[in-house]
């Protein structure tokens, strides 16, 4: 196995500044490896935003390089950038759903994009709507879901696909104990599935997860 296929995301001395000059990350570092999950912590302000967004090509580094299934990240490589989103699922603040689309339809968003048979698609679909409790809620739209039913719908749509990496943005904003847990058990699926995941949140969670590395985010650094 070469190293652009055991390591999706490999982030080498990154440094960037926020508009207004501020240090965001100094001699930033991180490595996640295929089928592994990384947990960064870090309080509000700290940059963790800023470390999906540089993973997914929202921004750019002023230095060093993002490495994302084995190739850098540019900004003016527009196609390479796209492809690099599909094969990323997403939950969380930073990762919305399509407000004109119903839930049924943003769920299936990964995989019309991917190509996938339509029989597969209305079969995956339906398979994970009943999983997550949205079946009731499949012809709804975004605004009429509850806070707990987006994140459920989130979830749904981030794992549909067998997409090889998931970010999650603070996984516990707006959720009773009970759903997180929930939810946490369906990371936990994920996890030893041989899916790879990346989840920033402000304190690390109570709920564990296989093998995952910890890390805080400090002053521009990973410690």
């Amino acid at each position: 196995m070469s190293s652009s296929d055991r390591h999706l995301v490999e982030l080498h001395n990154v440094e960037m500044k926020s508009s207004r000059g501020e240090s965001i990350f100094r001699d930033l570092n991180l490595t996640i490896e295929a089928g592994a999950t990384a947990l960064v912590a870090g309080s509000s302000g700290t940059g963790k935003t800023s470390l999906l967004d540089l993973i997914i090509g929202r921004r750019f580094p002023d230095s060093g390089s993002v490495e994302v299934f084995g190739k850098v990240l540019r900004k003016r490589r527009k196609r390479h950038l796209r492809a690099v989103r599909r094969r990323i699922g997403g939950i969380g603040g930073r990762f919305e759903l399509v407000p004109s689309m119903t839930v049924s339809d943003n769920i299936l968003l990964p995989l019309v994009i991917s190509g996938e048979r339509r029989a597969i698609q209305r079969e995956l679909l339906h398979q994970i709507l009943a999983e997550l409790s949205l079946t009731s809620l499949a012809g709804d739209y975004p605004h009429e879901l509850t806070r707990v039913q987006y994140t459920l719908a989130q979830v749904a749509r981030a794992t549909v696909a067998n997409q090889p990496l998931i970010l999650i943005d603070e996984p516990a904003a707006g959720l009773d104990q009970g759903t997180l847990a929930r939810v946490f058990e369906y990371l936990f699926k994920m996890a030893v599935s041989g899916r790879a995941m990346l989840i920033v949140c402000s304190e690390l969670p109570v709920h564990k997860l296989p093998g995952a590395r910890e890390y805080r985010l400090s002053e521009g650094m990973l410690i």
